[in-house]
This record gives structure tokens, sequence and C-alpha cells, in this order.
């Protein structure tokens, strides 16, 4: 009896064994699968399926960065973000003639050169890769699962770099004349309670300002805002290479998934000097301590600054007349036909020719002051006419007394000429009252996340 129980449980055991066995072979080979899936077959599938594309792309999104968005019930695709970056960029280099956008997922031992290299498949400059390479030894640091964009333009150049590291940066590489200057986009915490993050981007001067925010993708009406918010507080044409600015971006997305974005602030850093700008809950840029920015009228009368060819000078000498007489304004270096625009709202109260100062206008805006436009070719507006700031209201030109074309701008406080390029008298608006506390208590939280580090 005890001989017959013995061989039963021995054959109870070999039968456990084996099932146990064939089990754990079975769910170490389903591991085995998911691993080549997950880390090997997206690279293959994308580098197999690699499309040139002129002037226009479409990125396959990692399936890795759709889940991490649904899991934590939050819209930001970084992906959306660079494809952005690269479709405002190409219109920068409208000149060549052929564009093409790759697009590549780092697998493991991947090194940036080769795959460059290996996928750009009309080739690339190798010269350009090691130039790169040699500015940002960082680029070396890739890590399976990050998302590379590259763009090559004519005659193979490699003239732009994005790299995704996911879930929290995206670095931007750009070719600006003979050397790559790096921008980062950090994706940050939500702000005030949000349910969405902010985005905050960090960019270097290679060149304006316009052009360096421009190739990081930040959106044109938020460089417009940027660029009028400051023009009171310094010179752009001053601006040196290697300044650098931070500007910080809300996201918010609506039911149909789509993103909005709003402004919220930024910061300029020149000749060891910061300028901030906030918006605040009316909409408008202000300081730090709650001065309006951008004020009731814009900086220069004409689209973008040109070369001063008479400063503001009330003890002028006269070139036609040898005399010294003052020079109540200021001469802008401006080819005929150039639209002139009207700094801020007011009433047209002169519009006609002398034989001083040509065709010429006047308008009268509130607060006691009066701007001035001479030497111009063709009035738009007449008298009595209701302007807006930046209408445009005449050509430039060459009429009167003048030595070459160039427009003549005054402006008059309380019957005072001043300085148009230094005034801010025009810079009265502040928050008050409890405005001005609910607008300090929100930058509180906006300053510390303007860094550059």
């Amino acid at each position: 009896m005890c001989s017959i129980i013995v061989r039963y449980i021995k054959l109870l055991y070999r039968y456990v064994h084996k099932c146990y066995f064939i089990m754990s072979s079975i769910l170490l080979l389903i591991i085995i699968v998911m691993t080549i899936w997950k880390f090997f077959i997206p690279c293959a599938l994308l580098n197999k399926s690699k499309k040139n594309y002129n002037k226009e792309f479409y990125l396959k999104k990692d399936e890795l960065h759709q889940s991490e968005i649904v899991k934590n019930e939050k819209f930001f695709n970084s992906a959306m973000v660079y494809l952005d970056i690269l479709k405002k960029y190409l219109y920068l280099n409208k000149l060549s003639k052929e564009i093409n956008v790759y697009n590549h997922i780092v697998c493991q031992d991947d090194v940036l050169s080769e795959i460059l290299l290996k996928y750009s498949s009309d080739g690339v400059d190798a010269s350009g890769i090691a130039l790169l390479l040699q500015q940002y030894p960082i680029l070396r640091k890739l890590e399976t699962g990050h998302i590379l964009s590259w763009m090559i333009i004519t005659k193979k150049k490699l003239q732009c770099l994005v790299w995704d590291i996911f879930p929290r940066e995206i670095r931007v590489y750009n070719r600006i004349h003979a050397s790559f200057t790096e921008g980062i986009i950090r994706i940050l915490d939500q702000l005030n309670n949000s349910l969405y993050p902010t985005i905050l981007f960090i960019g270097e001067l290679n060149g304006t300002f316009i052009d360096s925010a421009r190739s990081l993708g930040i959106e044109e009406n938020y460089i417009i805002d940027i660029s009028n918010a400051l023009q009171y507080q310094l010179d752009f044409r001053k601006l040196r290479q290697g300044d650098r600015f931070a500007v910080l971006i809300s996201t918010m997305m609506d039911s149909s998934y789509n993103v909005k974005s709003k402004l919220l602030g930024a910061r300029l850093y020149t000749s060891g000097k910061n300028y901030y700008i906030f918006r605040a809950n009316n909409g408008k840029f202000y300081d730090r301590e709650a001065v309006r920015l951008e004020g009731s009228f814009i900086r220069f009368p004409t689209l973008k600054p040109f070369r001063i060819s008479s400063n503001f000078n009330l003890s002028r000498l006269n070139p036609v007349t040898g005399q010294v007489s003052p020079h109540a304004g200021v001469d802008f270096a401006v080819p005929i036909g150039t639209p002139v625009f009207s700094v801020g709202d007011g009433e047209v109260i002169v519009s006609t020719y002398s034989k001083i100062a040509g065709n010429y206008i006047t308008i009268r805006h509130s607060c006691h002051c009066v701007t001035r436009y001479m030497h111009l070719k063709k009035l738009l507006v007449m008298p009595g006419q209701k302007v807006k700031r930046g209408d445009s209201i005449a050509l430039s030109g060459n009429t009167g007394r003048s030595t070459g074309p160039h427009l003549h701008f005054e402006i008059w406080v309380n019957h005072r000429p001043v300085n148009p390029l230094t005034t801010n008298i025009l810079n009265i608006d502040k928050l008050l009252g409890n405005e001005r506390i609910i607008y300090l208590n929100q930058i509180k939280d906006i300053i510390p996340k303007l860094r550059f580090d």
C-alpha cells in the first residue's frame, strides 16, 4: 500500500513540475516578444518607411507618448511642438530650392553622426555634423526612446536638429550664419492650479531677436508682443550675440483636442541687466512694478527701425543753411515710398505741403501730445480724419528742404519737443489698488520659472 502511494506522489510531482516548466517557458517567451516589439520593431518600421518631404512632412507619433498622455489625463504632446517648430522655421529658408525633413526614434547604441549619415537618404554634409557635435557635446548622450527630427536644405546642408528628450524637454539646434544656436523648450508643472502644463522657451541671440525667437518656434504674434512691450525699455539694435531670453507660455486644450496658448511673461538679459514683461488679467503687458509697457504709442513710425541719419539736437548746425538751428526730431534714412504709420491714436490736424517740411502731417493725440511726419512723397490722410495706432498715413519721400530721401519725425509734449528715441513720458499707465495686488501676486509665481539654467 505504501509503495502505491509513493508511486502516485512521484507521478504527481513529475506532472506538476512539467506543467510549471511549460508555463514558465511560455511566460518567458511572452516577455521576450514584448521587449522586442517595444524597443526594436518601432525603430525598424520607422527607419524602413523613411520618406522625404519637400516643404511639408508628417511625423509618426510615438505610442509611448500617447499612452503617457492618456494615463495622466493631461494633454501635451511634445511631438506636436517640434513638428510646429520645423514648420514655422521652413519659411526662413524660402530661398532654398530643396528642404527635406527626417525623423528617427533612437535605439540602443545609436550615435548621432551615424543616424544622420545613414537615414538622410539624399545625403548630408559631414562637416555640419562635426560642427554641431563640437559646439554641443551633450548630443553624444542620446538614449533609447528619444526622438530626433532634422532638416537638410540645398547642397546637403544640416540646417536644424530637434532632440525630443521625453517627457520634459526638447532641444532645438538651428544653424544661423556659420554656427549652430541651441534653444531649449521645457514642459513645466501646472501654473495657478491649471490642468495643463506651461511651456518655457529658452534661447540665445544669434542675429536679431526676431529671428532667434522664430527659430525656436515661438509664435509670430508673441514675438511682436514682446518687441512692442520692451521697445521703450531698450534698443533692440544694440542687442549682442549671446544675449539670452526666456518666454513662458500657458497651454489649454478644448473638447476637440485643439491646443490654445497664451503668452504669460518674458525675460531678456543683455549688458548685465534683466528686462521683464508680464501679462495682467486685462490682457495688457506690465513690468515688475506694474507699469504698463506698451503704452498707447509705438516707438517708430515705420514697420522696422531704419538707420538714423540725424539725431535729435536742439543746437544742431543746419546742413543746408550752415546756421545753428534746433533739430526738433529724428531723421530716418528710409527709401522713397516706404509706408509711414501713425505712432498712436489721434486726429489729423495738418496734411499739406510747405517749402521747408515738404509734404507733412501733424497728428494730435491725447495727453497733450502731437506728432509730426515730414518730407513725405504722398499723403494718405486728410485734416479732421481719425487715425489709430499703426494706421498707414503716408509714403516717405524727399520733398521740401531735404538733402536726400528720409523721414523726419517729431514728438511734442505740452508744446515742447522731446527726443522720440528716449522719451518715456508716454508710459504713464499703471495698475493701482486691488488690480496691482493681484498682479504682483501672480508674477511671484512666474518670475522663478523664467530661468536660463
